[in-house]
């Protein structure tokens, strides 16, 4: 039940600000020393110590197909909660493609001599900042932050974990993973306030419609990696996931109960001030 999403307090406003100033803050300062590179190679060498096909998986949260899978089985019972996931995302992600066609920072790959760097997966070389996946892993921190609180914890931390994850494959620079976390946190903040007062993605037929897109994209994810080879037993299993909780969730009850048997609990989400009661 999510229907607190929308309450508004003023820890969580501030403490979203807060960290996106602290970020804007550390941005600033390298921007002004020049040093754009300082802290890769430390980075990379601290992750030498895991495995590359965890690196490999772990980036692979950073896939917004990955989100969804993970994000699916749970979507009639938060509703609110993917409304908001979906907005945020693509307001993040608006931002990050502007400062990426802005600021055409070369990657470590373009600038570092093969023998001072770890590259796993695909070689990168253009368009560094900020870290789309990273972008896209903190922008699904901030709705579940909204609603659970401290008890969030986790995501957060499964989200700095894929943000550190594209320094250890060798695609970004700290300095783009730290703008990401910014732009995913501000965008997502931005994306949680606009589905408080546009409701378009909590109409039945709108949830649907974005539950079709989610498996549609879900079900690319066995065969497109985005260079990450390695992670493929996770990307299936992610796959599975998803669309395993779309026929729980969704298929079985619609045969049981008829499409507004189905749909009774989530039509009373779209009208404003409407619970879910379960």
């Amino acid at each position: 039940m999510d229907c607190g999403l929308y309450a508004r307090h003023r820890w969580f406003d501030r403490g979203v600000w807060v960290s996106c100033l602290l970020l804007a803050m550390a941005l600033f300062g390298i921007w002004f020393t020049g040093k754009w590179q300082a802290g890769f190679i430390p980075a990379q060498a601290a992750s030498a110590v895991l495995p590359p096909v965890l690196w490999e998986s772990l980036t692979t949260l950073g896939d917004a197909r990955v989100q969804l899978a993970l994000m699916l089985p749970f979507c009639l019972r938060y509703p609110r909660v993917f409304w908001a996931l979906f907005l945020g995302a693509l307001l993040a992600g608006a931002i990050s493609r502007g400062f990426k066609t802005a600021v055409p920072l070369p990657r470590p790959a373009a600038v570092l001599d093969a023998a001072q760097i770890t590259v796993i997966g695909a070689k990168l070389t253009a368009h560094s900042f900020p870290s789309g996946h990273t972008v896209s892993a903190f922008s699904f921190v901030v709705p579940w932050l909204a609603l659970l609180g401290w008890r969030a914890a986790p995501i957060v931390l499964i989200a700095a974990l894929a943000g550190f994850s594209r320094i250890a494959v060798g695609a970004h620079w700290p300095v783009d993973v730290l703008a990401g976390a910014m732009i995913g946190l501000a965008g997502s903040w931005l994306g949680l306030r606009l589905s408080r007062r546009f409701r378009w993605g909590l109409g039945v037929r709108a949830h649907w419609f974005l539950v079709a897109i989610s498996l549609v994209a879900i079900a690319t994810l066995p065969f497109d990696g985005q260079g990450y080879p390695g992670s493929l037993p996770w990307r299936v299993a992610a796959c599975l996931w998803g669309l395993g909780g779309f026929v729980l969730v969704y298929l079985l009850p619609l045969f049981r109960l008829g499409w507004q048997g189905v749909n009774r609990e989530l039509a009373s989400v779209a009208v404003p001030g409407g619970e879910i009661s379960r």
